[in-house]
């Protein structure tokens, strides 16, 4: 017999959500760049990497007693969507974010920030910054 807490319904933890996210015509290693520039541009969050092509993370909110703060850790994955030739700069790649712990809303409110800091370097000259 479990206990079920009555915030339940407002901390959800969807262990193995995932967000699936597009980047055309850059080279895998830009792509790659750019993940690791916007894991280092957001405060309290930390990374590995596990392999070439996959990071994991994790996000602890700085505000409030950490007691009832739950980190979220989630993995990211690069992907070529036309096959393993496809390496190039017209090639397609996917960015695949899964939730391996922790609360659902903050995960995507993450991912979200990291999607806009990824897909926002395309449109930028090298000399500008991400804020």
């Amino acid at each position: 017999l479990a206990k079920k807490s009555w915030f339940g319904n407002f901390i959800s933890l969807d262990k193995g959500e995932q967000i699936f996210l597009m980047v055309e015509n850059k080279p895998i290693s830009t792509i790659k760049a750019d993940v690791v520039h916007a894991f280092l541009s957001i405060p309290s969050l930390s990374h590995s990497v596990v392999s070439p092509t996959s990071f994991r993370a994790e996000y602890k909110a700085p505000s409030g007693p950490s007691v009832f703060q739950k980190p979220v850790r989630f993995q990211v994955d690069i992907g070529s969507s036309e096959g393993p030739d496809s390496a190039g700069d017209g090639a397609v790649f996917s960015l695949t974010f899964t939730l391996l712990s922790g609360p659902s809303r903050r995960f995507k409110r993450v991912v979200e920030t990291i999607q806009a800091q990824v897909m926002s370097s395309s449109e930028q000259s090298p000399g500008q910054q991400l804020s």
